[in-house]
């Protein structure tokens, strides 16, 4: 229970980012339109036999291919509206809207994708680094198995 109430008090009402599902299934986006906020993924699953992209006509965006099955994303760091359509199948359009953070400006430079797996991929955190976390988490597991270790003995 420490470690949560550490880890609770170091997010300090920091706002987490969301992943949003868009299905694509019968030539389809589905649901067509997504309303995120700034930081906000939206993953794209394509359950239809034919490859298909999901790409920001601004250009902002583009998810890649997506195969059969397979699974492809994009990360929102600009509020605006965002149409998209699969480069593939032209038939096929969408809209973005994302809206600023709550205490945001908003701005930065639109839609970014992520790195390919080949890509060595680096995250980062605006308001908690990974390593304070689990540092926090790992005193805690430890603090707990050595109370655990002297309970038992006794």
């Amino acid at each position: 229970m420490v470690a949560i109430a550490a880890i609770a008090s170091i997010g300090g009402g920091a706002a987490l980012a969301a992943d949003h599902a868009v299905a694509i299934s019968g030539f389809a986006f589905s649901p067509k339109a997504v309303t995120v906020t700034v930081g906000d993924t939206i993953t794209w699953t394509n359950s239809d036999a034919t490859a298909h992209t999901a790409t920001a006509d601004d250009g902002s965006f583009d998810t890649g291919t997506i195969g059969a099955n397979g699974t492809g994303t994009a990360t929102f760091s600009t509020a605006g509206s965002f149409p998209y359509h699969c480069k593939i199948h032209s038939s096929m359009t969408g809209t973005i809207t994302v809206e600023a953070a709550a205490g945001g400006s908003g701005s930065g430079s639109g839609a970014t994708t992520p790195p390919s797996d080949t890509d060595p991929v680096v995250a980062a955190s605006a308001e908690v680094p990974l390593g304070s976390v689990l540092a926090v988490v790992g005193a805690g597991m430890f603090a707990f198995v050595l109370a655990r270790r002297r309970f038992a003995r006794d």
